[in-house]
């Protein structure tokens, strides 16, 4: 019993511990260990265009790897977003771009398959900060440019060759006021950009691609007709993100477009590389990056001249409720003051609601820019974002729940909202502004910045991610269609020559060292069903079936069996082995020596047993060859047609005479073996036409030796 204890207790000391094993925390998708050592597709950016491209290539070819690395520990990129108090507890607000227009077609359709709803901005209260003007007025230089196509635009010198050396507020001056005031405007809360600083092409480029003036323009991003989505742009872009490998916080600084496949490298000294790489960074950032190859002149000048001129904050507050509605007014304020430090403020009313009805149960918030004369902490400009409200709105108590803001111009990722283009670009600079632009083959670089459409703009932005997707799934699928031909179809060439014989049972290779060529040639003939006759060798085409028959050195067994067919029936007393006889080649026929006088000799050994000779008959019949015989001696009778007695029968073979129809001719002035020598004319015509034959035409030689032919059968005819 002892014995059996013991054993127990060393048994449960040498198992492991039945405690649960704590497994290590599952790796989410977009965590930093997950390795591969080349990817189909790296984006660079997370941001609406980064990760629009992202998604369009991993639902239309799920099998493609695909990496996203952001810099940031958030995606979206101009899409801010942050974390504040509301009334229904801490929840994301937009910090950054949330207008959506109307048209943005694009934009919509995206968000539609996120399944995110969108509601129309409100305008509950009075709208003092904007009113259109009712007096007409001729068609102005902004309705033109919005009627014009935006390709047909950068590539009409005589269009907007002039407005690259004019600034937006001089031409601002020669408008009407009320186009003058709907421009400003449009600088400041579209653009967040001084008029001087901004060429008059970028208008122009602005009202093309949106195709609206600088007042539809205004309507549609936050001045009444705007749309906002339901839980604010941050949803839209999260969802965006959702099932997408991203690895946070790698800052690219390096992309080699020059190697294959291209090679990424980030800030912390990791190297990433893809066959395919998408840049969907704001120009101006382009200059943190080092690009292989360098870029051409004119797409540097892009970036160079290309890029946010304001200094402004963006800042978002919530409410417990909207106070302002209950007062009858908008939410929508233009602050303005000469001493400072802030000179300018405008706010829009960001709420989420069906209608104004029932906008009071839900999160309110006010989204504004601010522009301060000189830099000021956040404490500092918190309270003067408050008393700048207040008075506007004359309220005596404005407490919002949360403030925050965010300066896009001091964010070394971003280098400010929406780019404009600076006074003086070459002309060959605006040819970028095509949707995306490849920086030599495996790169390509897409951004809002240069869409075609909704130029600068989130809609833009998804236009630009889309455009540059499409373009790169097709070049991984015409890269994979190569591949593939060249694994498949392809033919394999190879400098050894393949031999192949239709000597299916005997490969005449074995034999290739004994055979004479004479009689190799007869046996491929008669057993190759296919002769080629266009063979440059001079030997005929071997064909083998080398992979069923292997060619062998072996020499074929040799037999001593006496048979027709190897031509040693004779009775020769030669003790000396026959040759061998190779199987597949045409029988060697040893011509058998006849002592008979007929001239036809049949041999039928293998059917007809050889027979002792017949009895001799005195029959007078021309079959027996005795016609003209004076012998009036009686035989016995015999069995018609038999050979007749003056053969001298060889004894041991079978001979078959047809007497019956060709009576054997016995006359003692012919010599049946006398030789026919051919007269001398037949043997000069004979040198004539073997001299000329080759003048002659196949037609002329062929009737040439058929006369000769038949003079020589004459002349044997007579002798």
């Amino acid at each position: 019993m002892i014995r059996w204890c013991l054993l127990i207790l060393c048994v449960s000391a040498q198992q492991p511990s039945q405690q649960p094993v704590q497994q290590p925390p599952s790796a989410s998708i977009n965590s930093s260990n997950i390795q591969q050592s080349i990817y189909d597709v790296i984006v660079v950016g997370a941001g609406l265009t980064g990760l629009t491209a992202a998604r369009n290539i991993q639902q239309s070819r799920p099998g493609l790897s695909v990496l996203v690395l952001e810099a940031r520990g958030q995606v979206g990129g101009r899409v801010r977003y942050a974390t504040m108090q509301t009334r229904n507890g801490v929840e994301f607000l937009d910090t950054g771009s949330q207008f959506i227009s109307p048209t943005d077609t694009e934009l919509l359709a995206l968000i539609q398959q996120l399944n995110v709803r969108t509601n129309q901005q409100l305008t509950c209260g009075n709208n003092t900060v904007f009113q259109q003007t009712r007096r007409k007025r001729q068609l102005s230089l902004q309705q033109q440019w919005s009627t014009t196509l935006f390709s047909d635009l950068i590539n009409s010198p005589e269009l907007i060759g002039n407005l690259t050396n004019t600034s937006v507020a001089a031409m601002s001056q020669q408008m009407d006021t009320t186009d003058a005031d709907s421009v400003n405007r449009l600088m400041q809360t579209f653009f967040d950009a001084p008029g001087e600083q901004v060429s008059e092409v970028q208008l122009a480029l602005t009202c093309s691609s949106q195709n609206a003036t600088a007042v539809e323009i205004l309507r549609r991003f936050g001045h009444g007709q705007s749309l906002l989505a339901q839980g604010g742009m941050n949803e839209v872009v999260r969802r965006l993100a959702d099932g997408l490998l991203i690895e946070y916080s790698q800052r690219v600084v390096s992309v080699n477009d020059a190697a294959f496949p291209a090679v990424v490298q980030t800030s912390t000294g990791r190297r990433f590389s893809a066959r395919q790489v998408i840049v969907a960074v704001p120009i101006p950032t382009l200059e943190n990056i080092d690009l292989v190859p360098t870029p051409e002149a004119p797409f540097q000048q892009l970036i160079q001249n290309y890029g946010p001129t304001g200094h402004a904050y963006y800042f978002t507050m919530s409410f417990q409720r909207a106070t302002w509605r209950l007062n009858g007014r908008s939410g929508k304020v233009i602050y303005t003051s000469q001493s400072g430090p802030l000179v300018w403020l405008t706010t829009f009313d960001t709420t989420f609601a069906s209608s104004c009805d029932n906008s009071t149960s839900a999160s309110s918030s006010l989204w504004g820019i601010a522009h301060f004369s000189y830099d000021v902490p956040f404490e500092t400009r918190k309270k003067l974002y408050i008393q700048a409200i207040m008075y506007s709105l004359r309220f005596a108590d404005f407490s919002p729940l949360d403030c925050t803001d965010v300066n896009f111009a001091t964010d070394d990722l971003a280098k400010g909202s929406i780019p404009t283009l600076r006074l003086n670009i070459p002309m060959e600079s605006l040819k970028y502004l095509n949707d995306f632009h490849t920086l030599y083959q495996n790169v390509h670089i897409a951004t809002a910045d240069i869409s075609s459409n909704s130029l600068g703009t989130m809609n833009g932005a998804v236009h630009s991610g889309s455009a540059v997707s499409n373009y790169v799934l097709q070049m991984l699928s015409a890269a994979d269609a190569q591949r593939n031909e060249l694994l498949r179809d392809t033919p394999v060439e190879s400098t050894t020559p393949y031999v192949y014989s239709t000597s299916s049972h005997y490969p005449p290779a074995m034999f290739a060292a004994e055979i004479p060529a004479q009689v190799q040639n007869q046996t491929r003939i008669q057993n190759s069903p296919l002769t080629p006759s266009n063979s440059t060798s001079s030997g005929t085409f071997q064909y083998e079936t080398s992979s069923q028959y292997p060619s062998t050195v072996q020499p074929p067994t040799t037999t001593t069996m006496k048979h027709f067919s190897f031509g040693n029936l004779d009775n020769s007393t030669n003790n000396e082995e026959p040759a061998a006889v190779l199987y597949d080649s045409p029988p060697q026929q040893a011509q058998p020596t006849l002592n008979y006088s007929t001239t036809f000799a049949y041999s039928t050994s293998s059917v007809m047993p050889p027979v002792v000779p017949i009895e001799t008959t005195t029959i007078r019949h021309f079959s027996n060859g005795n016609l003209n015989e004076t012998s009036t001696a009686q035989s016995p009778a015999v069995q018609r047609d038999n050979p007749s007695i003056l053969i001298n029968q060889q004894q041991n073979g079978y001979v078959y005479s047809t007497s019956t129809h060709y009576p054997i001719q016995l006359s003692s002035n012919r010599n049946i073996n006398a030789r026919a020598t051919p007269s001398p004319e037949i043997v000069q015509q004979l040198q004539e036409v073997s001299e000329s034959a080759t003048n002659f035409t196949s037609l002329q030689l062929a009737s040439s030796l058929t006369q000769l032919v038949q003079s020589l059968l004459t002349t044997l005819r007579l002798q």
